[in-house]
């Protein structure tokens, strides 16, 4: 697996990476998480041997990751680039052969991969005819073509619309299946809640939160209560630290602190007005990450 150990990484009087840890395992798919300039590049360009740690290490199946193990690990970098003049299919092939894969083995499994993302009438065109999306699909071909152990993503589902985005998600849980390590760098929440196991989400350089994310939402000490949205909701007010999260098709979600028993706030609901739903619900992902990433600025 993919070992992350201690790593500091400085620029000068920046610290863009302080004393992190975390491990992706094979066959599963780990989320690294944070807000704009909180380390989340630096780390992946450490873990891919393009900069050195000032302290701390990266290992690969127990081995100090270098050049020969990099050659063999995928990668989707979040600023996108193909060669403007070269076929699709050239440079997919071109990149593969770098990779060490022959010719004719390059060729079939470009098109297995073109054809699962709807590419194949596209193979002899160059990248300024085609669509947004659809140069994405190919940066994303490019990143597995040769079948990697480890593979990095980006911000992969930046300007994709959500048939894509369902056609990546896919292609993510195959790889996941065939048992590729595989480490995710997004925004949007929504999919790497659906996607990843474990996870670690970083702020000003730091972990702030990390583990099992099935652990860290069981372990939440606030309760998420989502109920029938009644005329009064004023009711919520005698329950000190509760507060109403904004309603949606009929209901009204309740952030509950731990001092609040559900069964109270359930009583104190009906008695106020008919209640024909009343859930308890687990914290979302995006709930974890506004609780542990502060906002710019804020010192604490």
């Amino acid at each position: 697996m993919l070992e992350v150990r201690n790593i500091t990484k400085t620029f000068g009087k920046l610290t863009a990476v302080s004393d992190l840890t975390f491990t992706a395992r094979p066959g599963a798919v780990f989320g690294l998480l944070g807000p704009n300039g909180a380390g989340k590049t630096t780390t992946i360009r450490i873990i891919l041997d393009i900069l050195q740690p000032d302290s701390g290490k990266v290992l690969w199946r127990g081995a100090i990751v270098d050049a020969e193990q990099r050659h063999t690990f995928g990668y989707l970098p979040e600023e996108r680039g193909l060669y403007p003049q070269m076929k699709i299919a050239d440079q997919l092939e071109y990149l593969a052969r770098l990779h060490g894969m022959g010719r004719a083995e390059a060729k079939q499994r470009i098109a297995a991969l073109a054809e699962t993302f709807n590419l194949s009438e596209n193979l002899n065109k160059k990248p300024a005819e085609l669509s947004k999306g659809n140069q994405q699909k190919v940066q994303f071909i490019a990143a597995i073509v040769h079948r990697p152990p480890l593979l990095v993503l980006d911000e992969p589902f930046s300007g994709f619309d959500p048939i894509n985005i369902e056609i990546l998600k896919d292609a993510i849980r195959d790889l996941e299946r065939s048992g590729t390590a595989i480490m995710l760098s997004s925004h949007r929440m929504e999919q790497v809640e659906e996607l990843t196991s474990d996870v670690c989400i970083i702020d000003r350089a730091r972990a702030v939160v990390q583990g099992n994310l099935a652990q860290i939402k069981q372990n939440w000490p606030d309760r998420f209560i989502r109920m029938t949205a009644i005329q009064d909701m004023s009711f919520v007010n005698g329950f000190p630290g509760a507060s109403i999260r904004p309603s949606e098709n009929g209901y009204v979600n309740i952030k509950a602190p731990p001092g609040v028993q559900p069964a109270a706030l359930l009583r104190a609901a009906v008695a106020t007005g008919p209640v024909e739903h009343f859930e308890i619900v687990e914290p979302s992902l995006n709930d974890i990450y506004l609780h542990y990433v502060k906002p710019e600025g804020d010192g604490q």
